[in-house]
Formats: C-alpha cells, sequence, structure tokens
C-alpha cells in the first residue's frame, strides 16, 4: 500500500490535513509515516490498563491532539469522548469509551504499517 492509498483510508478531509502542514505533501506523509513511532501510543495503551483517570486524560488527550492535527477523525473523536467523560467525571462513560481509542488506534497504525 503507499502511502497516499493509507491517506484516503484514514483521513477525511486530506486537504485540511495538508494546510497544516503548510501544503508540502513530502513533509505531511513523512510525518504521518512516522505515527506509530510516537511515544503517546504506547502510554496511552498502558494508563488505559489502569484507574489513574489523571494519566488516562493527559495520555488520551495527548493522542486526541495529534489524531486532530493528522486528521485521523475517527481516532480523534473516540480519545474525544473518553476526554470529555474523565472531566466530567463520568468514568464509566470513559471506561466503556476506551476500548473504541484502542480499536481506532489499531487501525490507524495497522493501515500505517501495510504502508510500503
Amino acid at each position: 500500500m503507499t502511502i497516499g492509498e493509507a491517506i484516503q483510508k484514514l483521513i477525511p478531509k486530506p486537504e485540511e490535513t495538508l494546510e497544516r502542514f503548510s501544503g508540502n505533501q513530502e513533509f505531511m506523509e513523512m510525518f504521518i509515516k512516522k505515527f506509530p513511532e510516537d511515544a503517546t501510543i504506547q502510554a496511552v495503551k498502558d494508563s488505559c490498563q489502569t484507574d489513574d483517570w489523571d494519566r488516562i486524560l493527559t495520555d488520551v488527550h495527548t493522542l486526541k491532539g495529534t489524531s486532530g492535527n493528522f486528521g485521523f477523525e475517527a481516532l480523534f473523536n473516540a480519545c474525544s469522548q473518553v476526554v470529555t467523560a474523565i472531566r466530567a467525571k463520568d468514568f464509566d462513560g470513559a471506561r466503556a469509551g476506551i476500548p473504541n481509542v484502542l480499536a481506532e488506534l489499531d487501525t490507524v497504525c495497522g493501515v500505517l504499517a501495510q504502508v510500503e
């Protein structure tokens, strides 16, 4: 799979993502390819195995920002739901949303792992 094909699968509005990279397609593609190496991914996976809501909030909020910048809307929306629930002290709602965050994260990383 090419990076262009991966972008089409993962980013519903690639033109908006490209704007955030000042129109530099090569720069955008380089950063998207490196996304699976981001330390935040393992931090989210680790913190979501705990009930440390402050840590989960920090890690998922960071992932929310990164996924939003890259235009990974499904991952961004999953993270947003968990962040909103934690801030509202709705820990059952947050706990229910965590599997969706992890599934969307796996989807993004899985697609990017197929890039040649």
